[in-house]
């Protein structure tokens, strides 16, 4: 008999979130009315309140940004950060905003890719709960736990990194998903090289998603001999 987890550690509400989690993983983006809680327009604290519990509407938003890695489009990959964006910000009432939800992203990216290990899942349901109360010593202990450093809430830190690269040159991350890396490690400044030119497109998504999360952007060109 295969074991499972016994059901005295963990609350309903922790079986709960990990089933809203695996129907977004069952369902993926292209269920429209799951689709429609990405809608930009809306306000967290609006209509979408009743449509979907917030972890379901912050699962489905990074579901959305990992899915979209080797399919989709850049104005997928948009939406779903600016909602991502407004979940974790709009609808969090602590002081300690900003940590908070690069705690809680970095927790539900773990989760989504733990598919298959149920007790593992369950586990970081449960953290995502937790930390997503705003604790300051829950929130530094997650940081602490996926070696984050604890970023001011001012935004104010000089945290830099001046060569990386996406997925146009040799880099592995769509330039949506290496913007949100970057600002999940508290980098304001990130300057992306591409050899010896780069698509327009490819500068309209990384420009526009540096802006959604306030990291200031450079764009490099390295040319060969």
């Amino acid at each position: 008999m295969k074991d499972r987890p016994a059901s005295i550690f963990f609350d309903k509400d922790d079986y709960q979130l990990l089933r809203i989690v695996k129907e977004v993983l069952e369902m993926g983006s292209q269920s429209q009315t799951l689709g429609s809680l990405l809608v930009e327009h809306m306000h967290p604290h609006g209509i979408k309140e009743m449509a979907a519990p917030r972890g379901l509407r912050i699962a489905f938003a990074i579901a959305s940004l990992l899915g979209s890695f080797e399919t989709g489009k850049a104005s997928d990959r948009i939406r779903a950060l600016r909602s991502l964006r407004d979940e974790v910000f709009l609808s969090s009432s602590t002081f300690f905003q900003k940590n908070t939800a690069r705690a809680l992203l970095e927790i539900m990216k773990d989760l989504l890719r733990s598919s298959g290990n149920e007790l593992r899942q369950l586990k970081l349901a449960h953290d995502f709960r937790m930390v997503s109360t705003g604790n300051p010593r829950k929130v530094r202990a997650e940081l602490s736990k996926y070696h984050l450093l604890e970023m001011p809430e001012e935004w104010n830190q000089y945290a830099f990194d001046d060569h990386v690269h996406d997925a146009n040159t040799k880099g592995r991350k769509s330039p949506t998903h290496l913007v949100m890396d970057a600002w999940i490690k508290g980098i304001r400044y990130l300057t992306v090289v591409y050899y010896n030119y780069v698509n327009p497109k490819v500068i309209e998504e990384l420009i526009e998603a540096s802006a959604i999360l306030d990291i200031q952007v450079q764009v490099g060109i390295e040319m060969s001999s």
